[in-house]
C-alpha cells in the first residue's frame, strides 16, 4: 500500500488556504500502483517544478515573523509562506539527497521547526492554520529511495511531532480542532501512515512504526453525547 498525495505545481506561490486545502482534498490510502510514476513525482507526491524547481522563496504579510532557511544543496526547493504576527519558520536541507518542501502558516504565534537530510530524496508539504500551534518535523532518508509527509493543522494550541528516519517512508497528518496533540515517529523503511483527528484535547496516540507498517487512523469526538453516571441528576 502506498498514500498517494497529489498536490500539483498550483503550490508555487498559492494562498495559504489554496495550500490547505489542497492536503485536505489529497487522497487517502490507495493501491499501489508500481513503479515511480510520473516525472516529478516523488513519493508519490508532486513537487513543485518548472522554474521554481530549486532555490529559495519567503512571503512573509504582518508583523514580526521570521523564517530561516538552510540549504547544502544548490539542488533542493523550499518555499515558505506566512501570515499573521509572530510566526517563526525554521528549515534545515542537508546531505546529498534532493530535498523539497512547501510551508505555510496563517495566524499568530505559530511554529514550525523542521528539517530534511539525507542521501536520498524528501518532500514535505505543510500549512497550519490558528493560533500558538507547533510542528517539529523531521525527515532523514538513508537510501536512493525517497520519504513523503503532508501536514495540516486547523485549530489553536495544536502540538504535531512526526519523525521519518529510514527509507520509502510516507505519512499524511491532519488534525482540526484545539489544544490537540500527535506524535508520530517512522523508523527503517516502507511505513505507510494515515492519522485524523477532529476535536478538542485528544489525547495523544504516540504511533511508532519500525517498518513495513501500514495504519490508517481516525480520532474523533466531535458530536459526542454522553448519557449521566448511574445516580447522577442528568440535569
Amino acid at each position: 500500500m502506498t498514500i498517494s498525495l497529489p498536490i500539483r505545481t498550483a503550490l508555487k506561490a498559492a494562498p495559504i488556504c489554496a495550500l490547505a486545502l489542497a492536503v485536505l482534498a489529497s487522497p487517502t490510502l490507495a493501491q499501489d500502483t508500481g513503479g515511480s510514476g510520473e516525472e516529478g513525482v516523488v513519493g508519490a507526491i508532486e513537487i513543485p517544478e518548472a522554474e521554481e524547481s530549486r532555490g529559495v522563496f519567503i512571503s512573509q504579510i504582518g508583523t514580526t515573523n521570521r523564517a530561516d532557511i538552510s540549504q547544502e544543496d544548490s539542488g533542493s526547493f523550499a518555499r515558505i509562506i506566512q501570515n499573521g504576527a509572530d510566526n517563526d519558520a525554521e528549515l534545515s536541507q542537508s546531505g546529498a539527497g534532493t530535498h523539497r518542501a512547501s510551508a505555510a502558516q496563517e495566524g499568530d504565534g505559530n511554529v514550525l521547526l523542521a528539517e530534511q537530510a539525507g542521501t536520498g530524496d524528501t518532500t514535505l508539504l505543510f500549512a497550519q492554520e490558528g493560533d500558538t500551534n507547533s510542528a517539529i518535523l523531521l525527515q532523514r532518508e538513508t537510501s536512493a529511495l525517497s520519504s513523503a509527509a503532508a501536514v495540516l493543522q486547523r485549530g489553536d494550541n495544536n502540538n504535531l511531532t512526526l519523525i521519518q528516519d529510514g527509507s520509502d517512508n510516507q505519512a499524511r497528518l491532519t488534525q482540526d480542532g484545539n489544544a490537540n496533540t500527535m506524535t508520530a515517529t517512522q523508523l527503517n523503511s516502507g511505513n505507510r501512515l494515515e492519522w485524523t483527528q477532529q476535536g478538542d484535547g485528544l489525547s495523544d496516540l504516540r504511533i511508532t512504526q519500525e517498518g513495513g507498517s501500514t495504519m490508517e487512523i481516525t480520532q474523533s469526538n466531535t458530536g459526542a453525547a454522553f448519557a449521566p453516571p448511574p445516580g447522577g441528576s442528568g440535569g
